[in-house]
Order: structure tokens, then sequence, then C-alpha cells
């Protein structure tokens, strides 16, 4: 039963001159460019701007290329392009080069020396290479806690 206006939220033309199209009309009879619909005006537009630079009004400028945006996260990971990194830093055990080291030992050179048991325990728990005597504690507490453990009841 009334004209829809658009605008802010309720909007109601209350007279003829509250209308769109009058508002419309106004802007046209002011100088204004108006497009008769919406689908028009792209187009409106793109005459408007052509007019303007054929006339030296305006001068057109190379396109700037936008930033580059760094993809969202979430949606990066959900695509399997990232994956979530470590939470976990170990300050004995390096697995990123091309060879695992235990406390900068590369493993190739802990079976070179045939360091045993207690050589790599005392590495991983002590973050140093133990003297004989200690390495070969450790291997016998091993043995004697094998098995059972070292707090077997009866």
């Amino acid at each position: 039963p009334y004209e829809v206006q658009f605008g802010h939220a309720g909007a109601l033309a209350q007279a003829q001159e509250e209308t769109a199209s009058a508002k419309n009309d106004a802007l046209r009879k002011a100088g204004a460019y108006v497009p008769d619909n919406f689908e028009q005006f792209a187009e409106l537009i793109r005459t408007v701007y052509d007019a303007e630079v054929e006339a030296n009004r305006l001068l057109p400028r190379p396109e700037v290329v936008p930033p580059k945006i760094p993809v969202d996260y979430s949606w990066a990971r959900k695509l399997g392009l990232i994956r979530k990194p470590t939470m976990f830093v170990s300050s004995i055990v390096d697995e990123r080069g091309d060879e695992l080291c235990y406390s900068g030992v590369p493993i190739t050179q802990i079976f070179k020396n045939e360091m045993g048991i207690g050589g790599v325990l005392g590495l991983l728990w002590f973050r140093r290479k133990l003297p004989a005597y200690g390495s070969k504690f450790i291997e016998m507490v091993l043995m004697i806690t094998a098995d059972h453990g070292p707090a077997v009841s009866g």
C-alpha cells in the first residue's frame, strides 16, 4: 500500500516529495548523474568517467597492484596448505636436519662410537656425554631392573 524506501530501517515516505523517485528527480534537476535503475549504475559511472577523462578534468593513473594479503590461517589449515607449528620444543633432541641429534651429537656418531644405552641416556637425561663408568652404571641398573623394575614388591 506504500512505496518501499531504501535507507535507514523503517523508512517510509509520508509524502510524494519523500519518495525515492522524487529525490532522484531533484538530483537530476540539480545536475547530478542519476541512473534510471540500479542495473545502469556501473554503466553510468563508466560514462561519466570517460567524459571527464576526455575533457581533461580527470587524469587516469596506472592501476596500483594491491598488496598481497596473507592467507587466513584457519582456511589454509582446512585446505591442508599449512600445518600448525609445534608447541613443544626439545632442547635435547633435534630432528630438524638431515640427521637425528641427541644433545648435539649425531646419531651416526653415537653408533660409530658404540655409546650404548648408557651413553644415549646420558645425552638425553644429563645433556652431555658421560664418562665410561657413568654409562656403564646406567646399563647395570637397567640390567638389574629389566625383569620387574626397581620397586617390585616381594
